[in-house]
């Protein structure tokens, strides 16, 4: 007998639903998708425990007839491709005819659907693929489909689905790119009796944006329409202004397809070209309107990828609209002013002034005997009504002197205020105070050691280059150090340090921040909160998607960067869990480093490079995080053959 044989269909199907259903989100994306093929206007998405045990999608669409019904689980059964010259102009998101069977193969699945034309509906039961029950029963026109129990058949499948904030973080994240690709049908999304996501299905896209993203981000987008004679694109791009670290908020459509598109995403990076920062991404939503026969996404049985026929022309497209919109929109950003320290010096007028120095005069006078008082004031009446002119001329210049006091001059303060922030900034990176150098110090020990290692290598700070490069004198010539990778490199083997020994320090801020998140975010940061709060971060839920960062590690707290205190949580998130990843830990800490370190431009004094040089020294600094030389040497006898001394 020959060893080839016909795979039996339970197995085929097995194997089909491993291309196919990767976890609970693939599976919701397959029947949300066949909704909307359905023609569905309201959809609506139920799931227990990230989708493990239960998820059920009920939509108001066409629905199926009992013969339909049961034949949509067989493999390659659909009614949206009839022969395959359909394959090169496809106008539905389903066609394969696979995911229905796949799902029904490893689960257990309840179907109840009536079309219009029917008087009763079906409902059909299955279990491992194999129908078990079917029976006529009353429902309204659509479909109510529930998965149970996913996996259950293949446990080996099952052990690798994530936690359940994971899972159903990637739910979350389907659902939403579902209904930003469809603004005019109306999506709701529950997770264990809790509303996830709800949209009014208007169809204005920019309302899909604010129920996801939130009030800020929704009123910093820009409209993108744009089209030629072959397509057209659509959407929001963000300004400048309103950016993440990575490019996992960029949404991209081909025909309402949600696609994953590095062609797209370059042609959007082109065209804010020198308006963004380094490392900085916006928030895209795009949709891409072309002719079926110009695209194929019939590339990935997960329908994720898209390939382009005319490339260079989608590219061109999307780069000129998304140039046009930035372009056409105002860019200055706009500030917010305190409006409680506004309307306090608004409101503390001239009189209230005059009101509070003469209470602060009467209290230091308060001792005095009423009779003294009642002395001078007698006399200074009688002085005013025998000299009004000269009363009245004091009076004037009592009021005068008084305004004066309290008079600021914006210009001088504005500059201060930078030059304090500044020193400040680079005062407390270095973490210099005269006490660190008394030998009373409770650290004496510790810093004896340090300034016996630095006099052992003979390195003696002269001044600053550019102020960027600090110039030394070691035993043989000439040191030049980068004080920025230096003190990076130095923050992080601190913050590292702290880490490993749980020490991270928190400061809490005078103001805290308000973040709006997706709830992908939301469920990972409720589950791994313990974990966030280690590197130093002190985190609230503040109702609905929104959190409050109420604390931040010491080293950002100068910086109060909201920018920055995203990046972290991105990082964070990025992996989807936090896990105990060390590289993921690494990343941040190194991030804080950087955003923390002493910048080029930063004055030093003589004190302030000597003690980091003795952080050199302590840390053993030869480079920084990022893998950058820290310090040159040009030797002694380098210095005297170019001066021709030998």
């Amino acid at each position: 007998m020959g060893k080839i044989r016909v795979l039996a269909e339970d197995v085929a199907n097995k194997i089909a639903a491993g291309e196919v259903i990767e976890r609970p989100a693939s599976v919701v994306k397959e029947l949300v998708e066949n909704s909307i093929d359905a023609g569905a206007s309201k959809i609506e998405i139920k799931v227990k425990n990230g989708g493990k045990d239960w998820i059920q999608v009920i939509d108001n669409g066409e629905g199926m007839s009992p013969d339909d019904a049961k034949l949509s689980f067989e493999r390659h059964a659909t009614s949206k491709v009839e022969r395959a010259n359909d394959l090169f102009a496809l106008r539905t998101l389903g066609f394969r005819g696979e995911a229905l069977p796949s799902i029904a193969s490893i689960s257990r699945v309840n179907l109840t659907t009536r079309t219009e034309e029917s008087l009763s509906g079906i409902k059909l039961r299955l279990v491992g693929g194999e129908i078990e029950k079917e029976e006529s029963c009353g429902a309204p026109i659509g479909t109510n489909i529930i998965i149970k129990d996913l996996f259950f058949n293949t446990p080996v499948r099952y052990k690798y689905l994530k936690q359940i904030s994971t899972e159903i973080g990637h739910i979350s994240d389907i659902v939403n790119r579902l209904a930003l690709s469809y603004p005019e049908i109306a999506f709701y999304l529950e997770h264990n009796g809790r509303k996830i996501l709800e949209t009014t299905g208007n169809g204005n896209l920019l309302d899909v944006i604010f129920n996801i993203y939130g009030r800020q981000v929704a009123k910093e987008m820009v409209k993108v329409d744009y089209s030629d004679n072959y397509m057209e694109i659509k959407g929001y791009v963000s300004k400048p202004t309103v950016t993440r670290s990575s490019r996992k908020h960029q949404s991209y459509f081909v025909n309402g397809r949600y696609v994953k598109s590095n062609l797209m995403g370059k042609a959007v990076q082109e065209a804010y070209h020198t308006l963004l920062t380094v490392h900085r991404q916006p928030i895209v939503v795009l949709n891409l309107k072309l002719n079926p026969i110009l695209v194929d996404v019939n590339v990935h049985p997960t329908k994720l990828e898209a390939k382009f026929s005319r490339s260079e022309m989608v590219y061109g497209l999307v780069q000129e609209g998304v140039t046009k919109a930035i372009k056409s929109s105002d860019l200055v950003p706009k500030l917010k002013l305190d409006k409680k320290q506004q309307q306090s010096r608004d409101n503390y007028t001239q009189n209230e002034l005059v009101l509070a120095v003469d209470k602060k005069y009467r209290s230091k006078k308060k001792d005095k005997s009423s009779q003294l008082e009642s002395k001078v004031e007698n006399k200074n009446f009688n002085y005013r009504a025998n000299h009004p002119q000269k009363a009245k001329k004091s009076k004037e210049l009592r009021a005068k002197k008084i305004e004066k006091l309290f008079k600021v001059d914006e210009d001088k303060l504005a500059t201060a205020k930078i030059e304090s922030i500044k020193e400040n900034k680079v005062e407390n990176n270095i973490k210099e105070t005269a006490q660190d150098y008394k030998p009373e110090d409770n650290n004496a020990k510790k810093d004896k050691e340090i300034e016996d290692k630095r006099v052992e290598l003979n390195l003696v700070p002269i001044g600053q280059i550019h102020q960027t490069y600090i110039i030394a004198q070691g035993l043989d010539g000439m040191h030049i150090i980068d004080q920025h990778a230096a003190h990076e490199r130095v923050r992080y083997e601190e913050l590292m340090a702290e880490f490993k020994s749980g020490e991270i320090k928190t400061q809490e801020l005078l103001i805290p921040l308000n973040l709006d998140l997706t709830y992908q975010e939301v469920e990972i940061l409720n589950q791994d909160k313990d974990k966030i709060e280690k590197l130093g971060f002190i985190l609230e839920s503040f109702g609905g998607n929104s959190y409050i960062v109420r604390g931040v590690p010491t080293g950002l707290y100068n910086l109060n960067d909201e920018e920055l205190i995203r990046d972290c949580i991105d990082k964070l998130l990025e992996e989807g869990e936090l896990g105990e990843a060390y590289e993921l830990v690494e990343d941040i800490l190194i991030m804080i480093s950087c955003k923390t370190a002493i910048k080029a431009g930063d004055k030093l004094s003589i004190r302030e490079m000597n003690k980091l040089i003795d952080e050199m020294e302590r840390y053993g600094v030869t480079n920084c995080p990022h893998g950058r030389p820290v310090m040159m040497q040009l030797s002694k006898k380098e210095l005297e053959k170019e001066f021709k001394r030998t």
